[in-house]
């Protein structure tokens, strides 16, 4: 058995071998930490403890004499004093919130309802207004500065907007004098702040309905100043609008004008427009614009489509309605973004069924009926709904190109940041030959890059909370290389629960934003990382137990193998495979470094066979070093088929052995290239380094136990083969992109030293030919993953997983060999609650 000293020092920190120990083994109050017996099952009594400012294993593979480690009480205790029951109160407050959606829970607009309340009576010989209950609406809603709008936030623009329609509103029906008074104030003021206000956070066809507003303020007597400066510019941005969007057209076919029709009233043919209406009655689902084709044709459907929403919102109106597929949409977005999208499969699946009903070549609008597409709610469905396997094409992108630029409606003034942050996301999820998300992509990276580097990151659409962070985080981590751990602790920190939207003014959506997300997201980021603690802990110990921590030639990886999981598979039911991960990562790298440096060539043929016949007296003749490998290995790998046999009901055992045998022979073939000298082609290269990343033992192995059945006849079918070969494809390039210098030096052969002797080409040459060959072999690997095949989705995902984790370490650097690369990473997931 063996044991270590834990010296406590003055200073309350235990100093440890830096290899030679465990983290998990640390008792705050014995000199004498012990690691446990014979693994058996992962049943580790100690009681936990949170390791904190863990400092992670250099690169070079000798030995430092000693760390600092700080120890604090386990995060399971405080995990603890949190009922599970107010866990699942939240699960169950949301699940009830989400089973809800309809139409659209958004938030009501003073703008829209005040030109509903301008609707003349329909009946024949009677005065007054259509709907009173809208003007009586507008009286009791005034705010105590006298204007109108969302009382949480100030908007020059949209208060102005507002507040104008409404004392249009009541002037009209000559009511509320005091009230029109006190708005006539607020206006007068409310102009010279139009001076300075922000153009960039004007609502959606300000500029178009403004000026009509002001038409009829005027023909009312109402006192404003119709002379200011502004209203001129606003005019001027009115006539620049109007030739992108030719007014010919407006009657033959859907724009975005029809959501702004009370500002064209000069234009507009009613007759004809009405060929334009939506099946729900609507004009683009605009209550205002129908309230005004209202006024002129008395259309019954327009009365019925006002009448269900005042229904349904009580005497008011929001600023568009439905907005169905755009709440579904976003609401799913948050989910799986936070975190927590494990908690509500069956509500996924039911909204993007919902959505994928209305999903067209052309794409998708905010609603059901929606007649204009845009580039932001199409370019989140199609993301969404590839990731959930529906069968969306690309071609839908071809709708929001013109002359090599991309937009998110016809005819718009100016760009907003939103759509072109989705249909960058959007565009990452490409197959082999869509050509339209490559062009998306580079021309949405671009802006995106252009818009940060100039400090103008700042949406037309909405107000984020830190939009100029979600953008840093997607160009920083591309989702080939975004792990959804990593990516859920920046998203609670980015994430608002109450981000006002602009349209026609501004409203919220107070399903996509609201504080019940992230408080379940933040109580199960803190009860992940608790069963991650514990978890790490018997991996320590089963890494003791195995002696590993005595071979003086490894890299003792633990820490970041069980990171590369828990970031990425990191449900409770998971566990056992995270356990089966990390174990077989620690030993492809401790067999890895035995290979690269532990033993002679002759040693290396014999633990080859010793693996190869599988049998225990084969190791009489290995060194002691090779002993604990091959002993680690063995037992390990029973382990293992133990545990699988309750998973899949049959033995994996053979399957197993075969996978270890074709690694030691890829090693062995190395290791005789390097000592032989010999350059193997770049076929024959490939053919070994594919097996030698590895990633057939974590995999695959790991596959067998993420509740899926996995038959022979699946993995030997040639989807497996190739969903398996093209990510160890991908992934030994990207190895050897960063570690080609190093091998160089070592005399190892690697696929850019080999590019560049048998093409002739620079260094430089040789790596952006392999970039080229990971985009390439990256594309094909998600259609395999993301299409419909033989390999059930699950056992596809961990591949993906795999194949994300891959281009997180080695996006900048060998991030798996390096002391600091991976350290604020594995710091934050692992051992860091959410506060």
């Amino acid at each position: 058995m063996a044991s270590y000293t834990c010296n406590i020092n003055s200073t309350g920190f235990v100093n440890v071998p830096s290899r030679g120990s465990s983290f998990s083994d640390i008792q705050p109050f014995s000199a004498k930490c012990k690691p446990s017996m014979r693994y058996s099952g992962m049943q580790i009594k100690r009681r936990p403890l949170l390791v904190r400012n863990t400092i992670l294993s250099d690169v070079s593979r000798s030995r430092t004499s000693t760390q600092e480690v700080e120890f604090k009480p386990a995060l399971t205790e405080i995990i603890q004093e949190l009922p599970r029951r107010r866990l699942e109160g939240l699960v169950e407050t949301v699940r009830k919130m989400l089973r809800s959606m309809g139409d659209g829970d958004i938030s009501i607009s003073a703008y829209d309802t005040a030109w509903v309340a301008i609707v003349p009576s329909l009946d024949d010989g009677s005065e007054g207004p259509q709907f009173p209950k809208c003007v009586e609406w507008i009286i009791n809603n005034q705010l105590h500065d006298g204007s109108w709008g969302d009382p949480h936030l100030f908007l020059a623009f949209d208060r102005i907007c507002s507040t104008l329609a409404c004392v249009v509103a009541l002037s009209t029906w000559k009511v509320g004098r005091s009230n029109v008074e006190k708005g006539v104030r607020f206006i007068h003021s409310g102009m010279q702040l139009l001076e300075v206000a922000d153009i960039t956070l004007m609502p959606i066809g300000f500029e178009i309905v403004f000026p009509t507003m002001l038409e009829k303020a005027q023909r009312l007597n109402i006192d404003i100043p119709y002379n200011a400066p502004i209203v001129k510019r606003i005019v001027a941005l009115k006539e620049k609008k109007l030739k992108r969007i030719s007014v010919d057209k407006l009657h033959e076919t859907p724009t975005t004008l029809l959501h702004s029709l009370e500002g064209l009233s000069h234009y507009v043919d009613w007759k004809k427009i009405l060929r334009l209406q939506s099946k729900n009655g609507s004009f683009l689902n605009s209550p205002a614009s129908t309230a005004c084709v209202l006024m002129h044709t008395r259309d019954r459907r327009c009365q019925e489509y006002l009448t269900s929403i005042l229904q349904k919102f009580g005497n008011a109106v929001p600023n568009v309605y439905p907005v169905d597929l755009f709440e579904r949409l976003w609401v799913v977005d948050r989910l799986e973004r936070l975190g927590i999208s494990r908690y509500f499969k069956q509500e996924i699946k039911d909204a993007l069924d919902y959505v994928y009903r209305y999903w067209t070549p052309n794409g998708i609008g905010w609603g059901r009926e929606t007649s204009v597409q845009d580039v932001d709610d199409t370019a989140m469905a199609f993301r969404l709904l590839r990731l959930h396997g529906y069968d969306v094409s690309a071609d839908v992108f071809s709708h929001f190109e013109k002359d090599g630029e991309f937009f998110a409606f016809y005819g718009q003034v100016g760009q907003a940041t939103t759509g072109m942050f989705q249909l960058y996301r959007a565009s990452q999820l490409q197959f082999p030959e869509e050509i339209i998300l490559e062009e998306a992509k580079l021309f949405t990276r671009k802006f995106l890059e252009r818009s940060r580097n100039t400090n103008t990151l700042f949406d037309k659409w909405v107000i984020a909370k830190d939009l100029v962070g979600e953008v840093k985080f997607a160009l920083d981590f591309p989702w080939c290389a975004t792990l959804q751990r990593i990516e859920s602790r920046k998203y609670i920190q980015l994430y608002g629960t109450n981000d006002p939207w602009i349209g026609k003014s501004v409203y919220r959506m107070h399903m996509i934003s609201n504080h019940m997300l992230l408080n379940l997201a933040k109580a199960d980021s803190n009860v992940c990382q608790s069963n991650f603690q514990k978890e790490l802990q018997q991996i320590y110990s089963w890494n003791e137990e195995m002696q590993l921590s005595k071979l003086e030639f490894s890299r003792q990886k633990a820490l970041e193998c069980y990171f590369t999981v828990a970031a990425t598979a990191f449900e409770p039911q998971m566990a056992c495979m995270r356990s089966v991960w990390t174990r077989c990562c620690v030993l492809s790298t401790v067999i890895d470094d035995l290979f690269d440096v532990g033993a002679s060539l002759d040693d290396l043929k014999e633990f080859v066979a010793a693996v190869k016949s599988w049998n225990l007296s084969a190791i009489d003749n290995l060194s002691k070093d090779m002993k604990i490998v091959f002993l680690a290995l063995y037992n390990t790998t029973d382990d293992i088929i133990q545990e699988g046999r309750r998973y899949q009901g049959s033995d994996i055992g053979s399957h197993l052995h075969e996978i270890w045998i074709r690694l030691v022979e890829s090693y062995l073939k190395e290791a005789e290239w390097t000592q032989s000298g010999q350059q193997p082609t770049i076929q024959e290269y490939t053919n070994v380094s594919q097996i030698s990343i590895a990633l057939e033992p974590i995999v695959l192995t790991s596959a067998y136990f993420v509740g899926e059945l996995l038959t022979d006849e699946i993995v030997a079918h040639p989807d497996y083969r190739r969903v398996m070969q093209l990510l160890s494809h991908c992934g030994r390039l990207l190895n050897d992109i960063q570690g080609y210098r190093r091998e160089s030096r070592q005399g190892k052969p690697n696929s850019i030293s080999i590019y560049m002797r048998e093409y002739q080409i620079t260094e430089e040459e040789a790596i952006y030919k392999a970039q080229n060959e990971i985009d390439h072999t990256r594309k094909q690997l998600v259609s395999e993953i993301l299409r419909p095949t033989k390999v059930p989705r699950a056992c596809k995902e961990l591949h993906l997983n795999m194949a994300k984790v891959l281009h997180f370490m080695y996006a900048e650097t060998d991030g798996f060999s390096s002391s600091t690369a991976m350290k604020k990473h594995v710091t934050s997931i692992l051992f860091d609650p959410v506060e």
